[in-house]
């Protein structure tokens, strides 16, 4: 019970410097990030063997997303809007590929994410401790590509894997965080989504969350309250499209995302 009253001790002396100190409220609201992030993945935990007997292993995913958004909603003061979400269960089985910001992303997923859907990963994160046990245990997928492998045969045989299981995939295409000084903007993107659609011959559904830069800005500390507007839009059916287009298709769907990133986010305001 002592670190229970130490942390109580820590987090209401963070509270109170965070009245004059705005590096003091950003790191304050980090920590509690951080708290329901470990909330999140203990109640992950605990429903696997519910889920395992319905035969649904990869909504554990969706439940620990869930528990995340609610938490950060009643503790950070963060809400997502969505614009289409009946779009992704329309579509289902399909690939996700959403603009990758910052790990505010992860509140977005906690709301967006669809149930049977699962994340596609090097097969190296299998094997580190928690989160490499939570995401086997969820049946997420793992990829590994041998020396003589191209990426279109690796990710055939992750599709060969999708289709098994009947879910969808989630992606950041852009293959890392991206950020830019000068106003809503994304990375350009890695063909991996693009392939395994290809190969699946399921559809692609991109989805867009808007500019973060008035709700979280870690270089100048700023973390506030505030509502993340998302937009899902229509899905891009793969059946007709032939591998030498993928790369067209690519840029195409980047620009796509573009104009409606610079749509749905506001005005970047002075911190």
């Amino acid at each position: 019970m002592h670190w229970l009253l130490w942390t109580a001790i820590i987090d209401g002396s963070l509270a109170v410097a965070a009245v004059f100190s705005r590096k003091a409220n950003y790191y304050r609201r980090m920590a509690h990030y951080v708290v329901c992030v470990i909330l999140a993945s203990i109640a992950g935990l605990a429903s696997m063997p519910v889920l395992w007997a319905a035969g649904r292993r990869a909504s554990c995913n969706w439940v620990v997303a869930r528990t995340f958004y609610f938490l950060t909603w009643a503790v950070l003061g963060i809400t997502v809007e969505i614009e289409g979400e009946e779009i992704m269960t329309r579509a289902a089985p399909c690939v996700l590929i959403g603009n990758h910001q910052s790990m505010l992303d992860l509140i977005m997923l906690g709301r967006v994410f669809p149930q049977q859907t699962v994340i596609l990963a090097k097969k190296a994160i299998s094997y580190y401790p928690l989160i490499g046990w939570f995401m086997r245990l969820a049946d997420d997928i793992f990829i590994s590509r041998g020396s003589r492998q191209s990426a279109s045969d690796m990710f055939k045989q992750a599709s060969r894997v999708l289709q098994s299981k009947r879910v969808s995939v989630w992606f950041f295409p852009e293959g890392t965080r991206g950020r830019f000084n000068d106003g809503p903007n994304m990375l350009p993107f890695k063909v991996g989504a693009f392939l395994l659609a290809y190969h699946a011959k399921v559809p692609i559904v991109p989805v867009v969350v808007m500019d973060i830069h008035n709700i979280y800005d870690k270089h100048s500390f700023w973390s506030v309250p505030g509502k993340l507007r998302v937009k899902v839009l229509d899905p891009i059916p793969m059946d007709s499209v032939r591998e030498e287009d993928l790369k067209d298709l690519m840029n195409s769907t980047r620009e796509r995302m573009m104009v409606e990133l610079r749509q749905i986010s506001p005005a970047r305001e002075q911190h």
